[in-house]
């Protein structure tokens, strides 16, 4: 589920959190139960473009872990993360703030060109850029809830293909 080390924070867009987990470690490995890596998320923030005003997204539990990262044949990297992520989101012109459980598990690969496909479960959030909603379709702020979010980050950190199944809030109309 950018990538400003918030796995779940898609863009962080989904592609913040990609670069960010990609660079993790130097190599591939397989991270035990007795030996968890943790992602060590980080706030960011969701730009404008997305519900019309800016969103805050901070950290308030955070004990995501790497489950596995492999290298793949290709020169991809795949790196599958679980654990607790609550996160805050705050809208900078109101002040209005909620908490979410953003704890997953998923699974984000990164290719060598930049761009990286995501599979994420349980609940997760995604964001569309305005240039990508009339495609992607609404709400362009989605916080999934007990489903399945499937889709692909272009180089710049921008998702251009999504698919979303469970319960599916729109964050946008709950932080207005």
């Amino acid at each position: 589920m950018t990538l400003v080390r918030i796995f779940r924070s898609a863009t962080l867009g989904l592609g913040v959190v990609a670069a960010l987990i990609a660079g993790t470690t130097s190599s591939a490995q397989a991270v035990g139960d007795g030996d968890r890596e943790p992602v060590h998320n980080v706030p960011a923030d969701i730009p404008t473009d997305v519900c019309g005003f800016p969103i805050h997204i901070g950290v308030i539990e955070d004990r995501e872990y790497v489950v596995s990262r492999t290298t793949n044949a290709d020169g991809s990297i795949s790196t599958r993360v679980a654990g607790p992520l609550v996160n805050s989101l705050t809208n900078l012109n109101t002040g209005a703030t909620i908490a979410y459980d953003n704890g997953g598990p998923g699974a984000i690969t990164t290719y060598p060109d930049g761009h990286a496909t995501l599979d994420f479960g349980g609940h997760s959030m995604a964001w569309i850029r305005a240039a990508y909603q009339s495609r992607l379709g609404a709400p362009a702020f989605r916080l999934v809830a007990g489903g399945h979010v499937v889709g692909t980050v272009d180089p710049a950190g921008d998702i251009v293909a999504l698919s979303t199944r469970g319960h599916i809030l729109d964050g946008c109309a709950l932080l207005s």
